[in-house]
């Protein structure tokens, strides 16, 4: 018997079927009558909710530190150091603008800041954003902090340093004129007078803060001296 047979035999079969239910058929719940206890299953314990993982937002080496050494060996010969500067925010930009404050043009400009390159193993650092911790990415021992790296610093056109005392603001100058002589009495003549012993009075009164303690010192300090002349 085919296959294509058999399903005509079977179906047939289920058409004689005296009792043929519809596809909306409901059944009342109460004529069929209850089987067996339905319950509920059972419900997990609820697990403990896991602490967040906090992310690491900070780049390998922000929280360090490093010594940098700037250096020009030609046009113009310039060498400074800046110490302690943090690998993840010391930039480009902060070292150019240090090599700016301490170089001018031929004619004693300040240096545009394009034309300060910074240099790495002898290549050009791109970008001004980029901080000391992008640039030794590929340095991992450097990350560390406490270490010394050094950068070298290319000024095109040329440029000259600035003279440490010219840098100098006139008020910061130093003053090497001689002291002026001291106007008006001086020494035991300033002891004899009353304005002396009245502002001694006066000191120990505020340091002390007992006016009768003050007025005895002050005649015990006054006998004394009276004594020794």
């Amino acid at each position: 018997m085919s296959e294509l047979t058999f399903a005509k035999a079977f179906l047939s079969t289920l058409d004689s079927r005296p009792i043929k239910l519809r596809a909306d058929h409901v059944v009342d719940p109460q004529q069929v009558g209850l089987q067996g206890p339905y319950t509920l299953p059972r419900l997990r314990a609820p697990h403990p909710e896991m602490p967040k993982k906090v992310k690491q937002t900070q780049a390998p080496g922000s929280s360090k530190s490093i010594t940098i050494h700037v250096k020009s060996a030609r046009n113009p010969v310039l060498e400074f150091s800046l110490p302690n500067s943090p690998l993840s925010t010391t930039t480009v930009q902060d070292l150019r603008d240090a090599v700016q404050q301490r170089v001018t043009d031929t004619q004693g400009n300040p240096v545009a800041l394009d034309k300060i390159k910074i240099l790495c193993n002898k290549k050009p650092v791109a970008g001004t954003s980029k901080t000391v911790a992008e640039i030794l990415a590929d340095e991992p021992g450097m990350l560390v902090g406490g270490k010394e790296v050094e950068f070298k610093v290319m000024i095109m056109g040329g440029a000259k340093t600035i003279d440490v005392l010219e840098a100098q603001p006139a008020t910061e100058a130093r003053d090497v004129s001689p002291p002026k002589a001291a106007v008006g009495p001086s020494g035991e003549e300033v002891v004899r007078t009353e304005a002396f012993w009245d502002d001694l009075q006066g000191f120990l009164e505020q340091r002390l803060k007992d006016e009768e303690e003050a007025k005895r010192l002050r005649a015990l300090f006054k006998d004394a001296w009276a004594s020794s002349q």
